[in-house]
């Protein structure tokens, strides 16, 4: 995709997010993380999960880093900004990409 100017697959990366499942505490590492240039404003950096079969500790995954990573990441606001897209297609990932990023509202016009 043209509007990709980096990525990286988070395997030995070390960016976790962590969440309990069940009571217990872990770290979930995403799959990739993808920065995007977002025509106009902040290059938006987008965690990305490719996800084939659906299990309740993905869903607990996912939920905690849509629910509480993503606004917390966001509010402090000297990080970026950030979004999450879970792709259960990766044939139809492009198409994902761009929906989710033409639906996110922008947060600073660069200079």
């Amino acid at each position: 995709m043209e509007e990709v100017v980096a990525y990286v697959k988070n395997q030995g990366l070390n960016f976790r997010i962590p969440y309990t499942f069940e009571g217990e505490a872990a770290n979930y590492v995403t799959d990739l993380i993808v920065r995007i240039d977002d025509e106009g404003v902040e290059p938006l950096n987008l965690i990305i999960e490719v996800t084939g079969e659906h299990r309740r500790e993905k869903a607990a995954q996912v939920a905690v880093a849509e629910t509480y990573w993503i606004p917390a990441v966001n509010n402090h606001a000297g990080l970026g900004r950030w979004s999450f897209l879970e792709i259960s297609d990766p044939w139809d990932a492009a198409n994902l990409i761009r929906a989710h990023v033409a639906g996110l509202a922008p947060t600073k016009a660069l200079a």
